[in-house]
């Protein structure tokens, strides 16, 4: 009997480590909440946050201190790329003009402004700290996971045209051969590294492992794909889709082994593009790295001017039972246009998308305090008409990360423009071409549980390329009560070029509903015109106590 037992423990413990190891078998998800808030990290070493003043250990804390104590789970701070804020063997910290032998030629204040970055590092280092170590620091001892985030291609410095050799970082002035030299991606990717080569991916594995090693207060490390979504040539990412995996393989390998000489779980997460096959086209096979267990949670997101109605639905149906780690979806800081910042109510809606699609938590992606306190000293700064707030606020930070804390708010849905970056094309309509005669429609998303609690009022707004004359139904319902006064009112003809038109219509009484609304464009007019934009305002009550929008 003594026999029998021990052979039959041996096969359950065999068992049990086959199945611990088999890189096949699934993992029940596990939906752990999280509101993470990503720092880019150059704005506190500028300190854009405090006017520009040279950086104080004191600064610092009160950024922290301002995500704290909210619904924020994890602090995110960004390591700099291959442009470092803090020191590193394989490259300068980012302002550093190597003893006067950088500069910016005639362009001055573009010198000194690049070296207000480390002359701030400086005073970090005076006092025994760096960037990183002193905000991580700070987010563990205010409750928060503390994560350093890795941006894998930033490409905001390597644009040899400025003449501005502080600009440049050393490892990519010094190897023009590992350009990728395909300009047809998108801003700067003519300069970006090509991670075909063994000799970058080997580089971005050293610095991420420097970076692990050295700070030991790190509850994870988050990969940053998004930043800048370019990794090879055009057409050849399925192909190099292996070198890819490897190396995130080779990351993870890291990441245990510093896990375990610390004996507590670094966790490793990455940002990546919002549909599988985009990110497949950039040569990230993220199924098979779900397969392979490679990371302990994944978030979407698009690279600046963000998208919002985030395909998060789509990602979890496209992935199904492969999805067996936490996702997440990120609100980026970009607008319609370049610094045409998304509203609170903008905000409001797009994390009620997110959430209510099936999402476990919001992913805010520089997400600045920086314009509240710097230009308007902590005090509200709304456009004309008194409605609408465009510049971000801490207090947001108490309501955006749940449905709950969002119900009864005012809110602001919308599609995307369509604007593409880096190739990747949002999921929208839109811009919708409508022809003479012609009838179309477009499904918009709305979060709120609308039949439990309908708003007061509920606006539709439409940007048209030109005035057009159209019949409007939003599902099934016609459309007829138009309030002019409201597109100046709630600020919707920012932007507005050549003979583009904003409307705004009253929408019938109880016609929304949670999930997807249809609205239909027949046209009356005798030429084609283009849909533009598309938002559905949500008014719950008066915006001093139910929020702006």
């Amino acid at each position: 009997m003594r026999s029998l037992i021990i052979n039959y423990l041996s096969i359950l413990l065999c068992a049990q480590a086959f199945f611990a190891c088999a890189p096949n078998v699934q993992k029940t998800s596990e939906r752990t909440f999280r509101i993470i808030h990503n720092n880019d990290g150059s704005d506190l070493l500028g300190n854009r946050w405090f006017k520009q003043r040279p950086l104080t250990l004191a600064d610092l804390d009160s950024c922290v201190d301002m995500v704290a104590n909210s619904q924020v789970t994890t602090y995110m701070m960004c390591s700099g790329s291959d442009f470092f804020y803090v020191r590193s063997k394989y490259g300068h910290v980012m302002g550093d003009d190597l003893n006067g032998t950088l500069d910016c030629g005639c362009d001055t204040a573009q010198y000194n402004s690049f070296r207000k970055y480390y002359r701030n590092h400086l005073n970090l280092e005076k006092e025994g700290t760096d960037l990183v170590a002193h905000t991580l620091t700070r987010a563990k001892e205010k409750g928060m996971e503390a994560f350093i985030t890795y941006r894998m291609n930033d490409l905001h410095f390597n644009d040899t045209t400025t003449h501005c050799p502080i600009w440049y970082t050393d490892f990519w002035i010094e190897h023009p051969e590992y350009w990728l030299n395909d300009t047809t991606q998108g801003y700067n990717s003519g300069g970006a590294l090509d991670f075909a080569i063994k000799e970058v991916r080997d580089r971005k594995l050293a610095i991420i492992t420097e970076q692990l090693e050295r700070y030991d207060m790190i509850d994870g490390y988050d990969l940053d794909f998004m930043r800048f979504i370019v990794y090879f040539k055009s057409g050849t990412g399925p192909q190099n889709a292996p070198l890819m995996t490897q190396l995130v393989k080779d990351i993870r390998k890291k990441v245990d082994e510093v896990s375990a000489k610390r004996g507590k779980k670094i966790l490793l997460s990455a940002r990546v593009a919002p549909t599988v096959e985009q990110n497949m086209m950039k040569g990230l096979d993220i199924r098979e790295w779900l397969r392979l267990g490679l990371l302990d949670f994944i978030s979407t997101g698009v690279h600046w001017r963000g998208d919002p109605a985030m395909p998060v639905a789509k990602f979890r149906e496209e992935l199904g039972d492969d999805l067996n780690i936490p996702f997440y979806s990120s609100i980026d800081d970009g607008g319609y246009r370049p610094r045409e910042f998304w509203s609170h109510g903008m905000h409001r809606g797009m994390c009620s998308h997110i959430l209510s699609q099936g999402a476990d938590g919001i992913y805010l992606f520089n997400y600045y305090f920086g314009e509240y306190y710097s230009d308007y000293d902590g005090k509200l700064h709304l456009e004309d008409g008194g409605q609408v707030c465009r510049v971000r606020i801490p207090e947001l930070l108490q309501e955006l990360g749940s449905l709950e804390t969002l119900k009864g708010r005012n809110k602001v849905y919308a599609l995307s423009d369509g604007v593409v970056q880096y190739n990747i094309k949002p999921d929208s309509p839109l811009p919708l071409k409508i022809n003479k005669e012609e009838r179309k429609e477009v499904n918009i998303y709305i979060g709120d549980a609308v039949e439990e609690g309908y708003p007061e009022e509920a606006i539709l707004f439409i940007r048209t390329s030109r005035p057009a004359t159209c019949r409007l139904t939003i599902n099934g319902q016609t459309i007829e009560k138009e309030m002019p006064s409201y597109t100046h009112l709630y600020d919707k003809e920012r932007g507005l070029e050549g003979d583009e038109k904003e409307y705004a219509f009253i929408l019938p009484a109880n016609v929304l509903k949670q999930g997807y609304n249809s609205i239909g464009f027949q046209s009356e007019d005798k030429d084609a015109f283009t849909v533009k934009r598309v938002e559905v305002a949500l008014k719950y009550g008066d915006v001093e106590t139910h929020g702006y929008f």
